[in-house]
């Protein structure tokens, strides 16, 4: 459990958040998709500390920034959004199983709805600063209405093709974030080809069912709720196929939250 500084926590939405946190320079560099457990230092009148996805990350010469981008939907996040400059957090992490990025495709398509828009970002830029110039990046971001869509302004800043939908119109395409799909993976090579995808289950779900019949490889990370962030409760069990095809229960927080799109039971979901 490491303890550090909040050097903002600023709303950037009517229930969004970017918070940037200052810890010693022993914490680990967290890999595209995985995520720490957060809490107001000495508890904040919660007991349960709050998963959340890491944002961005930024290793300098005495300290590091972690960044996270969050919602408030209930008392913790809300104990989290009254945090202001140099209160302190405490924090377990990095945490999970992050995105398994492979040098050999040259086509990348990632796909972010909601909250899912954290994750993806800091993979785009990860992306960016490793594989500049090597391949070839869409980004895809969905969410409910335009007041929904955040973070926006920094993946305008990179490398790739942003597209955007809204369920409502108000921003981009109507429709979801996964109707904008088709257009980019018709007559795609699936050996040259990765797509990566964090959102709602329905979202993940719906993407399952569109790539399964072109063979294109998908990697999900899966939103679950969280109590441990370690394995240890179970309560954020997914059913998924192992090796030999037999359907075995496994721990988003442990032994995800990225998962192959085609090892999860979506009949289950």
């Amino acid at each position: 459990m490491w303890t550090g500084t909040i050097n903002f926590n600023n709303r950037i939405g009517p229930q969004h958040l970017h918070m940037a946190v200052r810890l010693p320079t022993e914490f680990m560099d967290p890999v595209p998709g995985q995520f720490v457990m957060i809490r107001p230092a000495g508890g904040g009148g919660t007991l349960l500390s709050r998963p959340l996805s890491i944002y961005q990350f930024v290793r300098n010469q005495d300290h590091v920034i972690l960044e996270l981008l969050y919602r408030v939907v209930g008392h913790g996040t809300e104990l989290l959004s009254q945090l202001t400059r140099a209160a302190e957090v405490n924090i377990l992490g990095p945490l999970g199983r992050g995105f398994r990025i492979d040098k050999t495709p040259s086509h990348r398509i990632l796909l972010a709805g909601g909250m899912g828009v954290a994750p993806i970002t800091f993979l785009a830029d990860y992306l960016e600063g490793r594989l500049a110039g090597k391949y070839e990046l869409k980004i895809c971001l969905g969410a409910k209405s335009c007041a929904e869509i955040v973070g926006m302004e920094r993946i305008k800043g990179m490398q790739g093709l942003l597209n955007i939908a809204t369920d409502d119109g108000s921003l981009g395409s109507c429709g979801l974030v996964t109707d904008l799909l088709p257009n980019f993976t018709q007559g795609c090579d699936p050996g040259k080809t990765m797509i990566f995808a964090c959102g709602p289950m329905a979202m993940l779900k719906t993407l399952a069912e569109q790539l399964a019949p072109t063979g294109i490889p998908c990697q999900v990370s899966i939103e679950e709720r969280m109590a441990c962030g370690v394995g240890a409760c179970l309560g954020c069990a997914v059913t998924v196929h192992d090796r030999r095809g037999k359907r075995v229960q496994k721990s988003v927080c442990k032994d995800g939250p990225v998962f192959n799109i085609e090892d999860i039971c979506w009949d289950q979901i």
